[in-house]
């Protein structure tokens, strides 16, 4: 059994349960579980098969018939809040959700259309497998529909999401959060962010030194994009060392006295770990800024597709 961070304290209750309906035995992976990118494709070593919660499979990034994976819905009200999104929404809106809050999608859509809203649901690429489904590395069920909306409603808890998907479209996102009973916007969180990679860019570029950082993980693993990115640090007279871990610690990372690091992990490392690191930490596409391929105001948002 693997599990997200928000399903460990239940874990004890689901494997009894599981184990009285089954009659299999269940062990608990317990490293961290960061979504369906980081299955744990060693789970033959310990057992049959992995039953993996919380996430939905990723279609492109195959595995196994011994990986089964649960989806996770959150039991939560959104409907009463409508209304009060619907004042700060503009008339044509992309709506996009976490599969935590799928099976809502369709009622917020009909909520939003009786409230006079031109609503629609784009389809992602490989990656996702719903319609209107974003992840932190991947918003593409969202950039499908930039040119046909003028903002997105972001149905969810949490900033990383709704951030990921107005820097990926450059369009206002507003986020319904049903656990908070809260309706906010994240333009002030994504003018904040924006200085600080701007500041990461600025200190990067005087770096001498930089380590590539590869996860191992399945679902992240960008090794010919991090070879790439050494061969362009390489022509600039830059030294470059690619690093490769499963967990990439920025503790660990800092015994390697290197100037500046370029994340070609999921692309939270960089943006929301960001103030862990001693050093400069950046994405690919801020790497293109630093190295005079491209201009910050083109900055884009990185992220991992088929």
């Amino acid at each position: 059994m693997q599990l997200p961070e928000g399903l460990i304290a239940q874990a004890r209750a689901m494997v009894e349960e599981l184990e009285k309906s089954t009659g299999a035995r269940f062990l608990v992976l317990a490293d961290p579980c960061y979504g369906a990118c980081d299955v744990n494709l060693q789970y033959k070593e310990y057992s049959d098969a992995l039953v993996h919660f919380g996430h939905s499979e990723m279609p492109s990034l195959q595995t196994d018939e011994g990986v089964l994976f649960v989806e996770v819905t959150a039991d939560c009200h959104v409907l009463e809040l409508v209304p009060e999104a619907a004042k700060r929404l503009c008339d044509r809106v992309g709506l996009v959700t976490t599969v935590q809050h799928i099976d809502k999608l369709e009622t917020v859509r009909a909520a939003l259309e009786r409230e006079g809203k031109q609503v629609l649901v784009g389809h992602g690429d490989g990656r996702i497998k719903h319609p209107g489904q974003v992840l932190g590395c991947n918003v593409s069920a969202a950039s499908s529909l930039a040119e046909r909306v003028d903002c997105y409603l972001y149905i969810g808890s949490g900033d990383f999401h709704p951030l990921a998907v107005s820097l990926g479209t450059g369009k206002p996102v507003i986020v319904l959060d049903p656990f908070i009973r809260q309706i906010r916007d994240v333009d002030e969180l994504k003018d904040r962010i924006l200085r600080q990679r701007h500041g990461a860019i600025v200190r990067a570029a005087e770096a001498r030194s930089y380590g590539i950082l590869v996860s191992s993980k399945p679902g992240q693993k960008r090794l010919a994009l991090a070879q790439e990115l050494r061969a362009k640090l390489d022509s600039k007279g830059k030294r470059a060392v690619i690093l490769v871990a499963n967990n990439i610690d920025p503790d660990r990372l800092a015994g390697y006295g290197l100037d500046a690091f370029v994340s070609t992990a999921c692309p939270r490392l960089a943006i929301d770990d960001y103030m862990r690191y001693k050093q400069p930490i950046l994405t690919p596409k801020e790497l293109e800024i630093v190295l005079g391929e491209r201009k910050w105001e083109d900055y884009v948002f990185d992220s991992i597709s088929v």
